[in-house]
């Protein structure tokens, strides 16, 4: 490896992002990959070691002579908390450093009760699952909710969906419980976070994530990275309209918007049209499994405007995967097999030469890992290492 000039990693949090990701993990290692003197390394890893953000493992394998001791990541000298709400449940968990699940569990909820309910709520879980925990190991705060999400503000911003969540800024008020950085963003996005980077990292950095469940919607995974667009608004596949979509009505104030006549909702609302009683999804795998012909010809249909929109995301995006998740797609194989089949007579030949359209593999459980990680990269950045706040608590910087 090209020996770098000291200035390029010069930083104690640039040192601890080479031994969380396992690029550098002695001190020679470090002393390698950027050029730092045995001193200049020696200064920066006591100062983690201080902070207890890193411990001193077992010793490595040696190459002759003393073997060298390992750094290691303290992935339990702290505590993220995560929700990701959907409309009607909410995954709920208590994570480590590392984005591992510590303690967790399913809330069931009615968004649309607003956020002097839910957040309450969910506050009181986080209290449950802690359990002896003491709250000063809590280092950071994720949340995914079903709305359009400003980012950088933590403000949602759905003027007709969600109506009551509309400006809420939720960070001060979690904040105000859970006094540590507070990170909120649209669901989708943080299951796309999560399903990149626990199925895809590194082997995929272009992805679309389609959930389809209550509601339709996406998250851009571009470079790796999550597009969020100016102002949080990317990814609001649901809002693109479709060719004869009958004239409905969407909760948005437009009409024919893939949403409303695609989702789980637009499912159940055709079949009770066409005379079936059906309250759930459940209901509908059963006529589906019977061979009930009407509810087949719904299902493809749903599959038919769903593939047209994705088929205009993958020639605008040109994805290297688009994933598929939400109760419909994990219920429906027929409808992803009848994305797929749209997809690849609509979009372009190169878009789609080498494009995997696949099931999510994660399922509910990529909200909490994205969640997570979304917490993760900003409160273990190089930045917010250098910056004087982040310490890990005293009481268990002995337990890595």
């Amino acid at each position: 490896m090209p020996r770098r000039p000291a200035a390029a990693l010069a930083t104690s949090g640039e040192v601890l992002r080479l031994i969380r990701t396992g690029e550098a993990v002695t001190r020679a290692d470090i002393g390698r990959v950027t050029g730092l003197s045995r001193p200049a390394v020696s200064l920066r890893v006591t100062e983690l070691l201080d902070r207890g953000l890193v411990v001193e493992d077992s010793e490595g394998p040696s190459t002759g002579g003393r073997p060298p001791t390992r750094l290691r990541f303290n992935a339990s000298g702290g505590v993220v908390l995560v929700a990701a709400l959907g409309a009607s449940r909410a995954q709920i968990a208590v994570c480590d450093l590392a984005g591992e699940p510590l303690a967790r569990a399913v809330l069931d909820i009615d968004v649309e009760e607003g956020p002097d309910v839910v957040l309450p709520l969910v506050m009181d879980t986080w209290d449950e699952l802690l359990g002896d925990r003491p709250a000063s190991l809590v280092l950071g705060v994720g949340m995914g909710v079903p709305a359009t999400v400003e980012f950088a503000a933590g403000r949602t911003e759905s003027a007709r969906i969600m109506a009551s969540w509309t400006g809420v800024a939720i960070p001060p008020i979690i904040a105000d419980r859970f006094p540590a950085p507070v990170f909120l963003d649209n669901d989708v996005n943080v299951i796309a976070i999560g399903e990149h980077r626990a199925v895809y990292a590194g082997e995929a950095d272009d992805l679309l994530f389609i959930k389809v469940s209550t509601r339709i919607g996406s998250g851009v995974i571009a470079g790796g990275e999550i597009l969020r667009g100016a102002l949080g608004a990317a990814g609001e596949i649901g809002h693109i309209p479709v060719r004869d979509g009958g004239g409905v009505l969407c909760r948005c104030g437009n009409v024919d918007c893939v949403d409303s006549v695609a989702s789980g909702t637009a499912i159940l609302r055709d079949l009770r049209a066409r005379g079936h009683e059906v309250k759930t999804l459940a209901d509908v795998v059963s006529l589906v499994r019977a061979g009930d012909a009407e509810t087949m010809t719904v299902v493809r249909n749903a599959a038919r405007m769903l593939g047209e929109v994705v088929a205009t995301s993958v020639n605008l995006l040109n994805p290297a995967v688009v994933v598929i998740g939400g109760d419909v797609a994990e219920t429906f194989q027929p409808l992803v097999a009848g994305v797929r089949e749209v997809v690849h007579r609509r979009s372009t030949a190169l878009s789609t030469r080498n494009l995997r359209i696949e099931r999510s593999r994660l399922g509910p459980g990529a909200g909490i890992t994205g969640c997570a990680h979304m917490v993760l990269d900003h409160i273990l950045s190089p930045e917010a290492v250098d910056s004087p706040g982040l310490h890990l608590p005293r009481s268990v910087r002995s337990h890595g």
